[in-house]
């Protein structure tokens, strides 16, 4: 999922943890008939160095527009990010909501672009000397932890079918990936997943991202080992993953994320 956030993801070190919901939300085991489509805009910008600073402190405006989108049902979900792992060329920030239509998506866009004050002109200014991203993105298997989140970890793996393989890629992700990524969201260790594909396709259409975010440093290496005993457990699923995907085209994505679910 590089290409989730750097074409987010979005797939996140938590201070405010406590703030979190006990029980995760929007959470599905393999056995569950498809859900309801959410869609994922991501906004992603290449900010000059030297602008860092004023660019981060600008999102708390953002965060403030964001806040209220999710309180009338218009958004389910939000977030803002700084890429960890730098590439000459690829976005350094961004940001992302989630709804559970297009409508309620581009009504979010048209209220974060329709919004004043000095915040938003020293953003603006340094959106016009960036380069600039978007992506449009949908889901069926997700889940998420209720609350705000700070210092978070957001992970993305980008991965491309083989031709032909779609399907079998599709059906080892739900069968292998997925409750992996159930049980680490049930155990607290981490506060959302996803596996999303493009809408609106601006890269292949056989490409697909699994983003995670992970309370912290300390649930990312959790996330690892878990991963790895899962391999050890179910000793079929990661080779007929691997089988329909093509290895070549693997990217992953590290950044420090905060923002929100509902």
């Amino acid at each position: 999922m590089h290409k989730w956030f750097s074409k987010f993801l979005f797939f996140v070190a938590l201070a405010a943890i406590s703030s979190l919901a006990v029980h995760p939300t929007r959470a599905q085991s393999s056995d569950e008939k498809e859900k309801p489509s959410v869609y994922i805009y991501v906004a992603e910008w290449a900010v000059p160095r030297a602008d860092w600073p004023a660019y981060e402190k600008s999102d708390g405006a953002n965060k403030a527009v964001m806040e209220k989108l999710m309180a009338d049902g218009t958004i389910i979900g939000y977030g803002f990010f700084k890429t960890i792992i730098h590439v000459e060329g690829a976005p350094t920030h961004g940001a992302w909501w989630s709804a559970t239509s297009i409508a309620n998506l581009m009504k979010a866009l048209n209220v974060l672009t329709s919004q004043t004050g000095p915040a938003f002109e020293v953003q603006g200014k340094i959106f016009a000397e960036s380069k600039h991203f978007d992506l449009l993105l949908v889901t069926h298997h997700d889940g998420s932890r209720s609350g705000a989140f700070e210092n978070a970890y957001l992970r993305v793996g980008t991965y491309k079918s083989k031709p032909g393989e779609s399907e079998a890629a599709e059906k080892a992700t739900k069968a292998y990936i997925v409750p992996l990524l159930e049980k680490l969201l049930a155990d607290g260790v981490l506060l959302s997943y996803s596996v999303d594909h493009e809408s609106i396709h601006t890269d292949d259409p056989a490409t697909f991202n699994i983003a995670i975010i992970a309370r912290d440093a300390e649930s990312l290496d959790k996330f690892y080992a878990a991963l790895e005993a899962h391999s050890k457990d179910d000793p079929t699923g990661g080779p007929a993953f691997g089988a329909a995907t093509d290895s070549s085209a693997h990217r992953d994505f590290l950044a420090l994320a905060w923002g929100a679910f509902k």
